[in-house]
């Protein structure tokens, strides 16, 4: 039996990461968090610290690294934070990992290590080029890891594009709010293309990795297929039994509007492109994610709806 530690448990994608694998294999789930609790059934999580003797002792024979601070839309947290956190908190995981007898290092990076957004589809062979403080941080984690390769250790860096799933509290949670609450749906004027990522099948590529079906490495990860915001809102609509009220008004008021609230950021977030290529991780997988963007969607948007 596998043992597996997951640091950052208490988050989204620790919650439902570790919520799938003890649906789906018998391995055993150990956590790391700041909060002493979080939402999944945890009468089989143990919480260890980062030690390596710890990890040892335990039989660890992965570490998945999730914890951080992620993308700050609010402007709580200045570059120091991230750069002590993000940067410092991984290179000390990663030395702890290379003391212990532990084999297999998964970074959960992001694909804004590379660019905040694009016009282009992006995959592994562009040239990274971070714009925000969370970008930067999470490339210089990635790049420490790269120098810290050594011949007895896997390592595998994933850049998700945004995820998704029951219990998100991102744009995506926000945009369902604002079409269950009847307005009508102002941004049918931008016409954007963006890459989503199911919660379901991130969990489903770690599977993956512990199970040696993918060579070490750095690899994009979203669902295949992109999806417009306006795409998105009518899908919302349409599994929420809502009218689609979309209006195409100027762009230059939105953006005009946007500003005067400080919401540019936000506005930004919903309008831009952001495609991101999966295509390096299902050639080494051989298969297809298990769910398509539209049915993980609105099974969320379902399960919002209860």
């Amino acid at each position: 039996m596998k043992t597996i530690l997951i640091t950052g448990i208490s988050g989204f994608a620790g919650n439902n990461l570790a919520a799938y694998l003890l649906q789906h294999t018998h391995w055993k789930i150990l956590g790391s968090s700041r909060k002493k609790e979080f939402s999944v059934d945890h009468t089989n999580i143990k919480l260890v610290p980062a030690d390596s003797r710890m990890w040892d002792e335990e039989k660890i024979d992965a570490v998945i690294h999730l914890a951080g601070i992620a993308h700050d839309l609010s402007g709580e947290f200045v570059s120091a934070d991230y750069e002590k956190v993000n940067v410092e908190g991984t290179k000390r995981l990663v030395d702890e990992f290379i003391k212990s007898k532990a084999s297999i290092f998964i970074f959960i990076s992001s694909i804004k290590a590379v660019a905040d957004h694009s016009d282009v589809v992006l995959d592994e062979l562009a040239a990274p080029r971070p714009q925000t403080d969370y970008g930067k941080s999470k490339r210089k984690a990635e790049q420490y890891i790269i120098s810290r390769q050594i011949s007895d250790k896997s390592f595998y860096i994933l850049r998700p594009a945004m995820m998704y799933g029951p219990t998100n509290k991102g744009n995506l949670n926000l945009l369902y709010r604002f079409v269950k609450s009847g307005w009508p749906f102002p941004l049918g004027a931008f016409q954007n293309l963006r890459s989503f990522l199911s919660v379901e099948n991130f969990s489903f590529v770690i599977r993956s990795i512990i199970e040696g079906k993918l060579q070490p490495g750095t690899y994009h990860v979203a669902d295949s297929g992109f999806l417009s915001t306006n795409e998105l809102y009518a899908l919302i609509a349409d599994v929420s039994g809502i009218k689609n009220r979309n209006w195409k008004l100027p762009k230059k008021i939105i953006q005009w509007a946007a500003t005067l609230t400080g919401q540019t950021n936000r506005l930004n977030k919903l309008t831009e492109n952001m495609m991101v290529s999966n295509n390096k991780l299902i050639q080494q997988m051989g298969c297809d994610l298990p769910v398509s963007l539209n049915e993980g969607l609105r099974n969320v948007i379902k399960n919002w709806n209860v």
